[in-house]
């Protein structure tokens, strides 16, 4: 008979309670900060370049679906973050782009985070950090694979 698994101790449960973790973090600094925004609208602001990028782009890059995203646009088109600008030649794209209010937000937001990292990072050496990001980026890019085979 197998022995059950200490989910503890495994990778998925430490990922999982650090992502957690870090969306409470989040969370309670934003509250800090006077922003009603969530973790996932916030992210999603912060990956708007200056020149702006088009919705479906948003959807690769989040691994969200489109309706998901179209909700945190909306929601942050109605705070007045961000600006829909539709593409002239093709109605059903737009062009996403960060407005003043949006980008005075992000600055606000990301004063307050930066505070976080360092105490964060509390006994990682740079070396150690690099190697952790190369880790994280290969388990996102194993899964992603994983998940395609599965879907077909």
């Amino acid at each position: 008979m197998d022995k059950p698994v200490d989910i503890e101790k495994t990778l998925g449960y430490q990922i999982h309670q650090l992502a957690f973790n870090m969306k409470g973090m989040l969370k309670a600094v934003f509250k800090q900060t006077g922003y009603e925004i969530t973790p996932e609208a916030y992210f999603l602001l912060n990956l708007i370049p200056e020149s702006g990028i088009e919705q479906g782009a948003l959807v690769k890059k989040t691994g969200k679906d489109k309706a998901a995203i179209t909700r945190l646009l909306d929601w942050l088109s109605g705070k007045n973050w961000i600006i829909r600008r539709v593409v002239p030649d093709n109605k059903r794209k737009a062009i996403i782009k960060i407005s003043p209010q949006g980008k005075e937000v992000l600055v606000a937001l990301n004063k307050a985070l930066s505070n976080i990292s360092q105490p964060m990072m509390k006994g990682i050496s740079k070396n150690e950090h690099m190697v952790l990001m190369n880790a994280i980026k290969q388990l996102d890019d194993n899964l992603l694979r994983i998940v395609e085979k599965i879907n077909g």
